[in-house]
């Protein structure tokens, strides 16, 4: 007579607890995803700090920020399309309204004078600098409560989710 196999129980029970999870995870990336659809976050940061602009402003402006800190060269605006997942009419009607809000400049090209780059002016850069602060002060109230250990592994998770979300 064999005796019962447990290994199909135990993997019945982990994979019950997986889905569990999983299905967890995915309400609160809904809760997430309309939070970010409202702009919430963006707008309460603007709010606070008494900027009049559409928290798209400061997502292209963002952008910019950190594209221009990794890639050599200047940003182009299919950088800035391809980062929002947008198309670069679109991209470029943003990027537009930037520059008139003072937050950027065009450029030509340093290695194509055909080509344009986008930097930040100071204006930008101080934009940026605030808005990070006030979202990083925003954020904090969220976890407060958290222990170093706890937000340190939050972080390391959430970050390697979002790399492999991103494809």
């Amino acid at each position: 007579m064999n005796a019962p196999d447990k290994s199909a129980d135990v993997d019945e029970a982990g994979e019950a607890s997986r889905s569990a999870a999983v299905a967890e995870i995915d309400a609160a990336l809904g809760k997430l995803r309309r939070s970010m659809a409202r702009r919430s976050l963006g707008r309460r940061v603007l709010d606070e700090l008494g900027l009049a602009i559409e928290p798209a402003l400061v997502e292209v402006v963002d952008i910019i920020a950190e594209s221009n800190a990794s890639e050599p060269g200047g940003v182009a605006i299919g950088t800035v399309a391809a980062r929002l997942d947008v198309d670069p009419s679109q991209a470029s009607r943003l990027v537009a309204e930037c520059v008139r809000a003072g937050f950027v400049q065009r450029l030509a090209s340093p290695g194509d004078g055909r080509r344009s780059v986008l930097e930040l002016t100071p204006a930008g850069l101080e934009l940026i600098a605030a808005t990070r602060r006030q979202k990083r002060a925003l954020l904090l109230g969220h976890v407060t409560g958290w222990s170093d250990d706890e937000l340190a592994r939050f972080a390391e998770l959430l970050a390697r989710f979002a790399t492999l979300a991103r494809g």
